[in-house]
């Protein structure tokens, strides 16, 4: 069984990490048959000042909300096309939860977009797919 960690922030670059993956599978290329999908999605922290005057479940539900909106194309493109997947939530920074998430869950290889909807998305490689690139010890696959 090959474990795949999908990480996704909402922007297109990321939905087209999402098409790759479903044709691949479709395909029966690179993953065969056997796949399974952890679709990853890690929120920023807020500031202190604003999390400080937050509840702790009010906290918890902005964070949620904010990746239930962000992973909704992805999923539903998942589960139009019947691929199980398994999702997670993250909090903190982006590249580096994402490679520990990879660790913990065993996973073989990650896809993830080659820009996100950070600060200057648009030019040169992404900083979170450039630190992913970085910090981790398993294949990468950028999709543009």
């Amino acid at each position: 069984m090959h474990k795949i960690l999908v990480a996704i922030d909402g922007s297109e670059h990321s939905e087209r990490a999402v098409l790759y993956l479903i044709g691949l599978i479709q395909d029966g290329g690179l993953l065969g048959g056997s796949v399974e999908v952890h679709l990853v999605n890690v929120q920023p922290l807020l500031p202190t000042r604003v999390a400080q005057d937050m509840a702790g479940d009010e906290l918890d539900r902005y964070y949620d909300e904010k990746s239930a909106e962000d992973s909704q194309k992805a999923i539903a493109l998942l589960k139009q096309e019947g691929i199980a997947f398994t999702f997670h939530t993250l909090r903190g920074d982006a590249a580096s939860k994402i490679v520990v998430a990879s660790q913990s869950l065993g996973c073989d290889s990650i896809i993830l977009g080659s820009h996100g909807n950070g600060f200057l998305a648009g030019i040169f490689l992404g900083s979170v797919a450039a630190k992913v690139v970085q910090l981790s010890s398993i294949p990468i696959t950028l999709v543009k």
